[in-house]
């Protein structure tokens, strides 16, 4: 086993303390007290004690000079640096968004297989695609056509999700309601149709849900989230209001997820009507430092309040433009709660070596291991230095300079220790 294994095994068993900053080499002083195996700087050189001594003083005992209690072990300036003041971690964060983004966007396409959505297919996904845009399309599962699964098929390919927009569209809030049918049926169809693939968001038709329905999704372990819902209270009243708004970075309630509807005259959205409501629901998240998620229906047909073509085409470039400057990070739901819930989740802790080498080892707690996807990590040293670079689990990871001392990477918190080295 190498130094650094060995190391890293101490740690790991207990016998070591993690630090976040590595502690400079001591420099030999006149009469103290070494045992045998001491390790001490002098001159730019470092120095083994190879015979314990104590209190020894007198300018002839220094390490340079006294040759039979002192091993020269090389210079301080090595290949890992400094040896004798190594380069320390001194925090190691994930940044609020992917990709060190102020803000998380998702577009979010109802209705799919049903009311006429098919401009899903001719002009949303080939319109993304183009510019290299996840979405989300939630299935009506009932009523889905093979064409449909050919093409919810393709979605996933590139890189959307489907989500369930429940089995029939049914209101949650009626007599005929079932959720094991409309929630875990309708998740079943989509598995059955999409090689196995289960949804892990839901959506519900006409955004209304009693408590008991509500409470069924929650305690589905295939679901880790849906689209806000409007109350029903006891009395059989819808509380509207409920799900419009903008998420909070640290939004507690993955099931409440807020949401701003598209309307061609813009009745019911957050903003002004006659302004662009998709492009504001975008500058919110920048602004607020958030999530929003905009809720659509079809593009370029007939579908309920579709989006004309050019409309849609031009929010599309105007995201592109705010992804690309790196101000917003666009994602499907599913991708952005497991963002948001293994950020809090799977804490980063850093450990170093004292010699130029540091490690990053993350929490790997069960809820860690529900949301665990990949996360932007920035990491500082306490001094600037030339290189960073990183591996974790054998594999090169990818190190971007921010400034001589600050830099980012991304990582797994499920892939192992991410073992930096610093120069």
């Amino acid at each position: 086993m190498n130094k650094k294994s060995l190391w890293l095994a101490l740690v790991a068993a207990g016998l070591i303390a993690g630090q976040a900053g590595a502690a400079a080499l001591p420099v030999w002083a006149d009469g103290a007290n070494y045992a045998v195996g001491n390790v001490v700087q002098y001159q730019g050189q470092r120095y083994e004690t190879t015979i314990a001594h104590t209190a020894w003083t007198g300018a002839g005992w220094n390490p340079a000079d006294a040759v039979s209690l002192w091993k020269p072990i090389g210079p301080c300036a090595t290949g890992a640096g400094d040896a004798c003041n190594p380069v320390g971690v001194s925090s190691a964060a994930y940044t609020v968004w992917s990709g060190g983004a102020k803000g998380a966007y998702s577009l979010v396409h109802d209705d799919l297989c049903g009311y006429t959505t098919d401009g899903q297919i001719s002009y949303a996904d080939p319109e993304l695609t183009k510019r290299g845009l996840r979405a989300a399309f939630g299935i009506i599962s009932g009523n889905c056509a093979p064409y449909h699964w050919q093409a919810a098929k393709q979605f996933l390919a590139h890189g959307h999700e489907i989500f369930s927009h429940s089995r029939n569209h049914m209101d949650a809030n009626t007599a005929a309601w079932n959720s094991a049918a409309q929630i875990t049926g309708s998740q079943d169809d989509i598995a059955a149709n999409l090689n196995g693939y289960r949804p892990t968001f839901f959506a519900w038709p006409s955004d209304i849900s009693p408590d008991a329905p509500m409470a069924y999704l929650r305690s589905q372990p295939g679901y880790l989230g849906g689209r806000a819902a409007n109350r029903v209270d006891e009395n059989g009243n819808i509380q509207y209001g409920m799900a419009a708004g903008v998420n909070a970075a640290s939004f507690t309630d993955p099931f409440m997820i807020k949401a701003d509807t598209f309307t061609q005259s813009g009745i019911w959205s957050l903003y002004p009507q006659g302004s662009e409501i998709l492009n504001l629901h975008v500058d919110a998240a920048i602004a607020q430092g958030g999530w929003s998620l905009r809720t659509a229906h079809g593009v370029n047909d007939a579908s309920w309040e579709t989006i004309p073509l050019a409309r849609y085409q031009g929010h599309l470039d105007y995201v592109k433009s705010k992804v690309d400057s790196g101000e917003l990070w666009m994602a499907p739901p599913s991708d952005v709660i497991r963002y948001r819930f293994a950020r809090q989740n799977c804490a980063p802790t850093v450990i170093t070596d004292g010699n130029g080498q540091a490690a990053i080892r993350f929490d790997a707690s069960s809820e860690c291991q529900r949301y665990a996807t990949t996360l932007t990590l920035d990491i500082a040293t306490d001094r600037a230095v030339t290189t960073a670079t990183a591996t974790q689990g054998g594999n090169s990871v990818t190190t971007a300079k921010l400034d001589a001392s600050h830099y980012r990477l991304n990582v797994n918190p499920l892939g192992g220790d991410v073992s930096l080295q610093l120069r």
